[in-house]
């Protein structure tokens, strides 16, 4: 598409600055002259000059109509949606707000269960019931593949009154299911879609990438631009596919996000879109060839990586590349041990648990960087230099799927605001549970509130939290 060459809040921001007014307003640290000495030197007074509140010339966020509002609509504009929110707490309030949108208590929203945490605390907060989807794993390393859509067929049948459907796109480990498959299915029952595609800012930025939901038909596709994309850290997108909804959605929104957003966050929204747009294309094509280059390599010197034929299956249509999913086994050692390892040679990974790390690659990364990476792997590989792990090594775990969901007695939100109490695990046997526990990372929920905590559940948490492990659970 031609570009369209402006980042309407960014450059407003710099417009605003350039005028040097004497601030007698938020924030507190007035431009920088009142914080501790290190913190503006490292900054410096640009910086934090730049970190601004709701005046003249800059818009809100709450009621766009000015600088946010073109920003917003050029964002929309390039990622071929109705509407584009930007969002200043994550991801997270994107998924939380169409589910409180979208729903009411006793709604059912259909769902695999290794959905993110958020959409749980949308069900949460909106009343909704879940119903939970048969899910394929891999089963070496024991990851979500995905939901094929024969499942979702069954579900839709069996939930006639369902009113959303909530599609991962992609998985933590960049797996993409047959989006445009379940998509269609659920529009033919007259369900709306919400995509929760945070991992998959960039897809659709070159052809070996997988496809963007927005483009599959997804109704609403919720980004982190900020993981991927290059926006500052919280900083993410909501995308619509109808504008006719985009009130409703403004409004959870309202609820939910902070009347303080920070203008760095938004402006990092705007020129992230800016880049993707003028040269997202090339610098992903360059990415993507980097990714491949490095895998080849990694196989050709004995070092497996997860690839597209390892997951093509009914539930699973495709990966994404820049993701790199390495077994820890070939190196002799854990996860963490592993991670502890390349730390050491001055290379710091996203995810390391028991069996496998993860790494991500994008436009950032250059060649001497990822010949850095590859060279710290392969003197690993030769067992130079392996040392055992450090203590708080970062690591957690897929506990593997499910023979069984969790018994449901209530909906998660009558469980969150009953009585509660914590009690032993060794005691929680047949209680209800009244907390969310989904260890991040990866997120996969093992105790929903409202569920049974009966038999492997129990088991499973006693894993994780230990003999003396504690759980919240409703009292009564």
């Amino acid at each position: 598409m031609k570009t369209q060459g402006q980042a309407p809040l960014w450059e407003a921001l710099l417009n605003y600055r350039r005028q040097r007014l004497n601030s007698w307003h938020t924030p507190g640290h007035k431009d920088g002259a009142y914080t501790w000495p290190s913190w503006q030197q490292v900054l410096g007074e640009e910086t934090l000059g730049l970190d601004l509140t709701e005046v003249p010339g800059l818009d809100s966020l709450a009621y766009p109509c000015g600088a946010i509002k073109a920003a917003q609509e050029k964002a929309a504009a390039f990622y071929g949606a109705a509407r584009t929110f930007f969002l200043v707490n994550g991801a997270s309030s994107g998924l939380m707000a169409v589910i409180l949108a979208t729903c009411r208590p006793g709604d059912e929203v259909i769902l695999p269960r290794y959905a993110h945490r958020s959409v749980f605390n949308g069900l949460i907060l909106s009343g909704a019931r879940p119903v939970y989807m048969e899910t394929e794993w891999l089963s070496s390393p024991a990851i979500p593949l995905g939901v094929p859509p024969a499942v979702l067929a069954r579900t839709l049948k069996a939930h006639p009154r369902a009113r959303l459907l909530l599609l991962v796109h992609p998985t933590y480990e960049g797996i993409v299911p047959h989006s445009r498959e379940l998509i269609t299915l659920a529009h033919d029952y007259g369900l709306a879609v919400l995509v929760d595609a945070a991992h998959g800012a960039h897809f659709g930025l070159d052809p070996l990438l997988p496809p963007s939901p927005l483009d599959l038909g997804g109704d609403y596709v919720v980004q982190s631009t900020h993981k991927t994309m290059g926006a500052l850290t919280q900083a993410a997108m909501l995308h619509l596919r109808h504008a006719g909804e985009g009130d409703t959605i403004a409004a959870a929104l309202n609820l939910l996000q902070t009347t303080s957003p920070s203008y760095l966050l938004l402006a990092s929204l705007d020129v992230a879109r800016l880049l993707a747009e003028e040269r997202g294309r090339r610098d992903w094509g360059r990415a993507v060839a980097g990714a491949l280059r490095l895998r080849e390599k990694l196989v050709a010197a004995g070092i497996p990586c997860l690839g597209p034929a390892d997951v093509m299956s009914p539930a699973a249509a495709g990966l994404d590349v820049t993701r790199l999913l390495l077994p820890a086994e070939p190196f002799g050692a854990c996860g963490p041990e592993v991670a502890g390892f390349l730390r050491r040679a001055g290379q710091e990974i996203e995810l390391a648990v028991p069996d496998y790390i993860l790494l991500i690659i994008n436009p950032g990364d250059g060649e001497a960087k990822i010949e850095s990476l590859l060279e710290a792997l392969l003197a690993l590989r030769r067992g130079s230099g392996l040392l055992p792990a450090a203590s708080g090594e970062r690591g957690g775990a897929w506990p593997g799927p499910w023979p069984v969901y969790p018994r449901q007695v209530l909906t998660p939100r009558e469980a969150w605001l009953a009585p509660r109490r914590e009690i032993p695990l060794k005691e929680a046997e047949g209680r209800i549970c009244a907390e969310l526990i989904a260890p991040c990372p990866p997120g996969l929920a093992l105790a929903v509130p409202g569920e049974a905590l009966e038999g492997e559940v129990v088991a499973r948490l006693l894993s994780l939290r230990g003999p003396d492990g504690k759980v919240l659970v409703v009292d009564g």
